[in-house]
């Protein structure tokens, strides 16, 4: 991996030290967000309603902060979004107790925290790596997000475990904060690139690359999934079978410690070609193992999902990011649309996040509690594995395109 890291231009490096700071701050709350709001009603109204306000608020702000790169540059707007994550963690330092109260306003405001940040990021990754060599740095930038994972979950657990009531939790939130101000210093580092002011939103909706316009079902799809099991299920679930913050904790150091090395391995051999096969694999994996956890909730089967888990939405998320981003440039004059193309994707992401936890609240009148969470467990990774063959049908050209240029070569 060293190799790999030192093949990256020292632009790209300090792109890297700043998302690897900013995700150690994230993932010293992140676990525990979702309980906290949790303990503030026991039940996964609030949750949903958190998740919802979010999804909303990132489908209005995503064009509004593809505007302000236009006028500005991308990672002014990635910038921002590190001040506004600590906005976000700011409110519920100061209204703690009544948060349910505000539950809207800490829902917006993580909505325009994410579009600021996830427009820079995205137009990053374009302007910073090829097709050729995207996976690598994709698969890299994993693991050094995973590295701080490994031991903030667990110090997190420790200091709430130790402090009485919520105290815990506002001593990790404040961590986070600091953590985030330390990762807008360092993206000073990171010049970024301008892009054209002019707009093409509406040429991209009337005609996009043909991959981009089959995989807007994919996107809502996948939608679907993030809004609900990946926001908060996995969270709940996991603090459920493992009976308190601590073990929680220490689950989560576990489970990233198996992300380091699924990650380096997908690193040294990744390669184009094998993206529909590594999703395959992963939402298979992911769908068995949440349903074993599900069925089975007790210590051997939460052993074996943080195992498994870890390395499954590795291969997902990898293997879906790197097909967006070759669909935008399947694009001749995706250098000038590629803003255009990040803003829209969020249409189809954002809706599918929406009916997602709409699904999960309707539920609520089919399941009882005991049974809404082992039950929307298990249901909602089945969506990733209803994508595979509309992936296979998008991508299988290019798929053997690949493999007759890899034998030419």
């Amino acid at each position: 991996m060293f190799q790999i890291f030192k093949s990256f231009s020292t632009e790209l490096k300090f792109y890297l030290l700043m998302n690897a700071l900013f995700s150690f701050g994230g993932v010293l709350s992140g676990v525990f967000q979702s309980v906290f709001l949790w303990k503030l009603d026991k039940t996964f109204s609030l949750l949903a309603y958190y998740s919802l306000y979010w999804s909303i608020a990132i489908i209005f702000c995503f064009g509004l902060c593809g505007w302000l790169a236009r006028k500005t540059s991308p990672m002014i707007t990635m910038r921002l979004g590190f001040v506004f994550y600590l906005i976000t963690y700011l409110i519920m330092l100061i209204f703690h107790d009544t948060l349910s109260d505000h539950i809207m306003l800490l829902g917006f405001s993580t909505g325009l925290a994410m579009s600021l940040y996830y427009v820079g990021m995205h137009l990053a990754v374009l302007d910073l790596t090829t097709n050729d060599n995207r996976d690598q740095f994709l698969y890299v930038q994993g693991i050094l997000f995973t590295i701080g994972g490994v031991i903030g979950p667990l110090l997190s657990g420790v200091i709430i475990s130790q402090l009485e009531g919520m105290l815990g939790y506002y001593v990790v939130f404040i961590g986070t904060c600091v953590f985030f101000f330390i990762s807008f210093l360092t993206s000073l580092k990171v010049k970024g690139h301008p892009i054209t002011a002019k707009s093409y939103f509406w040429d991209v909706i009337k005609n996009p690359s043909q991959e981009w316009k089959k995989m807007y079902k994919v996107m809502f799809a996948d939608g679907i999934v993030s809004g609900v099991y990946g926001t908060f299920l996995i969270t709940m679930i996991t603090f459920k079978v493992a009976g308190g913050e601590l073990s929680l904790g220490v689950y989560n150091m576990a489970a990233e410690l198996v992300a380091i090395a699924t990650f380096y391995l997908l690193a040294k051999f990744s390669n184009p070609k094998y993206r529909l096969a590594i999703y395959a694999i992963g939402s298979v994996s992911i769908f068995l193992s949440s349903v074993l956890l599900s069925v089975l909730p007790v210590l051997i089967s939460l052993i074996i999902f943080g195992i498994v888990s870890p390395l499954a939405q590795n291969m997902i998320t990898t293997s879906m990011s790197a097909m967006i981003y070759e669909a935008i440039e399947k694009d001749p004059e995706y250098k000038e649309k590629r803003l255009d193309y990040i803003i829209i994707r969020e249409i189809p992401l954002g809706v599918g996040r929406i009916i997602g936890v709409f699904l999960f609240l309707a539920m609520r009148k089919y399941f009882d509690f005991d049974l809404l969470l082992p039950v929307s467990f298990s249901l909602f990774p089945i969506i990733y594995v209803l994508m595979i063959p509309f992936l296979y049908f998008i991508w299988r050209k290019s798929t053997k395109e690949s493999v007759l240029s890899s034998n030419e070569m």
